[in-house]
């Protein structure tokens, strides 16, 4: 018997019947067709939300670019890449100190 307050390695299924774990286990008398319009529907809300994430990395990266330029000295311009030749990606990691030159 292990002392009290200490964990005994056992994992739960997640099963306890707790609201949280019955809120994420579909219960067994939901019709396939129904479960199936709620998996698209919580699908293309994360495909919405990993969108909109998208667009504010994006906006994020252009933004510290601006500020970058703003702080390069002149010499530096003739090096430069410009922004639109290079993907998001490329752009962060430029940012990092992590390369950028393709």
């Amino acid at each position: 018997m292990p002392p009290s307050g200490l964990p005994t390695g056992t994992v739960s299924s997640g099963r306890d019947g707790s609201p949280r774990a019955d809120a994420t286990h579909p219960s067994r008398d939901t019709d396939p067709e129904t479960r199936i319009a709620e998996l698209e529907r919580e699908n293309e809300a994360l495909r919405a939300a990993v969108e909109k994430q998208r667009r504010e990395n994006e906006r994020i990266v252009e933004r510290y670019e601006q500020l970058l330029d703003r702080d390069r000295p002149a010499a530096d311009e003739s090096e430069r890449t410009p922004p639109e030749s290079t993907g998001a990606v490329v752009r962060v990691a430029r940012l990092l100190g992590l390369g950028g030159s393709e």
